[in-house]
Order: structure tokens, then sequence, then C-alpha cells
């Protein structure tokens, strides 16, 4: 881990602030009640964390998931491994099917690493936890606001999203 340099520019470093976003379709044979996806989801946000840190993030801005599924909404984050990972949100009924968006925002390495870190993070928790990521699609920043559409029309915009074929290179089929 770098060490705190007080004469150094902050975030106007060679790397500065680098984020990364991905989107993925994520699906289980066993039906995944409130508290497995939540776990997993706080437990992702901590595996991409100690991965970027482990890659020589000076430090985590926020990472932030949000999960949609025909049961409802979790959210999950987190500022660094050392804070610990938040989750919230309900799901009435186990699924076995679930839409995830990460965003990872971090000081100091290269997007290209913000990237790996993400997608290693996001790929062996779902490995041990028996989930397949069936599709994957990088994505642009998120917020509470672009949430503002039905579930079922949501899940919808991110089947076709997922689905389409307007630009190949960014999709990967699990």
């Amino acid at each position: 881990m770098a060490v705190n340099n007080p004469e150094e520019p902050g975030c106007y470093t060679e790397h500065g602030v680098s984020g990364y976003g991905v989107a993925a379709k994520l699906s289980r044979k066993e039906p995944m009640n409130e508290a497995f996806v939540k776990g997993m989801a706080e437990k992702m946000m901590l595996a991409i964390a100690d991965k970027c840190m482990e890659l020589g993030a000076r430090c985590i801005g926020h990472i932030k998931s949000h999960l949609r599924t025909e049961a409802g909404t979790i959210k999950a984050d987190t500022i660094g491994a050392s804070h610990g990972s938040y989750s919230s949100g309900t799901l009435t009924e186990p699924v076995k099917d679930l839409y995830i968006a990460i965003n990872s925002i971090i000081q100091g390495i290269p997007e290209d690493a913000v990237k790996a870190a993400t997608l290693e993070g996001m790929h062996e928790v779902a490995d041990r936890r028996g989930i397949t990521v069936v599709k994957e699609k990088e994505h642009t920043y998120f917020d509470e606001f672009d949430f503002v559409a039905s579930k079922q029309d949501y899940i919808k915009q991110l089947e076709e999203q997922l689905t389409a074929t307007e630009n190949p290179d960014s999709d990967q089929e699990k």
C-alpha cells in the first residue's frame, strides 16, 4: 500500500480517481433468499475493495451495487474493506435470477486495474456461492435517479441491454 505523501497533489496524480461500471445478469439453480443475496452483494463489494488495494489503490472512493429482481431491490456498498460493507432493501420471495449493476470509484490505480478488480471480485464471489454470471456488459455511472422505472420495465430494459448486439466487443457471454 502506498504511503501518504503530503507533497503529492492528491487525486491529481498520474492515475488520480478512476472508475469502472459493469452490469450483469446472475443466475443460480437454487433460489436465493434475501439474506443470501445481501450477503453475496456485501462480500462482492469487499472483494472488489480488497483487490483494488492489492493492485496499489491509495483509497476506495465508493464501490456500490444495485441488484434488481422480480421480487425486489437490494443495494450494497463499501468505502473500503476496513469500513465493512452495508446492504439494504428487501426481496418478497427467493429468486433464481437477478440483475446487478456495480460501480467502483477508486483513487490511485488506472481504470484497467479498477476494471480487473471489479470483474475478478464479482466472478470470484459468484463462483463461491454457486452463482453463474450469465452475461455482463460495461455500463456508465448510475445513481438512484436511474431507477425510476417499474421493476418489470427496468428488468426488461436490462435484458434488452444485455442482449443487444450493437457493440459485440463489449459484450461477454458466459
